[in-house]
């Protein structure tokens, strides 16, 4: 059995496709079941960059074009359209991405930090869904320590960028400076608080924050150092405001051109300039905002420039951890190996060990003259016989490639039931992962 993975991501796909794909936590666990029923074991990753989904299965070309039909229902693309933008790894190149992914080499903003918590919460929405078997949570469990491993090793993750941090960055290039400025925030996630918490260490004036739930906002607010107002009265929150910044997780747009038309004709006194970013994936702000006169608006693509420069600053950084992802691959299939064997090796001791002790027990029955010390020394030789002769096929099991070896090494003591396979054998025969 073998990894695979099929998704789309800011390089390969627009921002208007992306939006297609984009799975919110609401829709997730229906999703999950979907293809739950389509593939089998399923984990979706949906980020303001990316939508991938992770499966599991024996035959490529088979799981390629289920996930390939998964992409396309997601996205109501035909299926020559699905095959232009994205992207399919199997076997090891699928381990590779997810570690990738997870450390946030793959990410926009390189060793962005934020993508590990998204990685958390993608592999425990598919738990919740019972969507995942050992396979996939094995990968991610192992894709999450090794991204820890990459951060403590290299530099790949200092300053704990993120894609709220550089948006802010550029809405300050825009503005000359974020002192004394009102800034609005749509939106009570953890992007929104992110990208708040930039805004407050560049000196930003007044923060607003925009919410859905009274109570929930209000939290967030004082957590930030904010008023707080409803979602309702974006307009009015708009018309005294110098920067919005919006990120929820709203399936449509929320703030349209008449919206800000409205809220700009209210100001008072009027700004000369509205400046706004929109970090939400599907986007809460209609294109053509940016049209207006005075208003700036700034969406996920317009952030590239930014992370490029970074990108080039973590280049050495990127390069360390890239070997050491090389060498974690390897290790990651023979963690499988040899997590997936233990129980047969196990059963095999005892089976071993069952047989030495009743015929050690019959041989002592028959030697009843012999003494403490001269039973010590038959018990000690009799241990010494098994070890060694259980030592080739434990070494076989710890080390061979062959996803038949459990069963073939059950089959050959007599472990299982030809008729019944044991867990070890289930266990080889659904997290061995072969070379693509």
């Amino acid at each position: 059995m073998r990894f695979l993975v099929a998704g789309l991501n800011y390089r390969t796909a627009s921002t208007e496709l992306l939006e297609r794909v984009a799975v919110n936590d609401r829709h997730l666990p229906d999703l999950l079941l979907k293809l739950h029923r389509q593939l089998g074991e399923a984990l979706v990753l949906s980020t303001c960059n990316r939508t991938e989904v992770y499966t599991t299965g024996e035959d490529f070309a088979v799981e390629r074009e289920r996930l390939m039909q998964a992409l396309g229902d997601m996205s109501d693309l035909t299926e020559t359209e699905i095959a232009e933008v994205a992207y399919v790894y199997g076997g090891d190149e699928a381990i590779r991405h997810a570690i990738r992914v997870t450390c946030g080499l793959d990410s926009m903003v390189i060793g962005e930090h934020q993508i590990a918590g998204q990685v958390q919460t993608a592999l425990r929405a598919a738990g919740e869904a019972g969507s995942v078997d050992t396979p996939l949570s094995r990968l991610f469990h192992f894709a999450l320590r090794s991204s820890r491993r990459i951060r403590e090793d290299t530099g790949i993750g200092r300053s704990r960028l993120t894609v709220s941090s550089i948006g802010v960055q550029l809405v300050e290039r825009a503005v000359g400076s974020l002192r004394d400025r009102r800034v609005l925030l749509v939106g009570a996630g953890e992007t929104g608080k992110l990208a708040a918490r930039t805004l407050g260490r560049m000196g930003a004036g007044r923060l607003t924050v925009a919410g859905r739930n009274a109570e929930r906002t209000e939290r967030v607010a004082a957590e930030l150092g904010g008023d707080w107002v409803l979602r309702e009265n974006l307009v009015s929150a708009m018309a005294n405001s110098d920067v919005v910044i919006s990120a929820t997780a709203a399936n449509e747009t929320i703030i349209t051109t008449e919206m800000v038309e409205q809220a700009l004709k209210n100001s008072d006194p009027a700004p000369s300039s509205l400046v706004m970013l929109d970090l939400a994936m599907p986007r809460d702000i209609d294109a053509s905002v940016g049209e207006l006169p005075g208003v700036t608006l700034y969406g996920l693509p317009d952030l590239q420039a930014i992370a490029d420069e970074h990108r080039a600053e973590r280049a050495d950084a990127a390069a360390e951890a890239e070997t050491i992802i090389e060498s974690d691959v390897p290790r990651f299939n023979e963690s499988l190996t040899a997590l997936a064997t233990e129980p047969v090796i196990r059963a095999l001791g005892a089976h071993a060990e069952e047989i030495r002790q009743r015929e050690l027990h019959s041989g002592l029955r028959r030697l009843r003259d012999l003494n403490n010390e001269e039973r010590t020394v038959i018990e000690s030789l009799t241990k010494s016989v098994v070890s060694k002769l259980l030592a080739d096929p434990i070494t076989f099991l710890r080390t061979s490639d062959d996803r038949e070896a459990a069963n073939a090494v059950s089959r050959l003591f007599g472990l299982l039931d030809t008729d019944n396979q044991t867990q070890a054998g289930a266990e080889v025969e659904a997290i061995k992962g072969d070379d693509a």
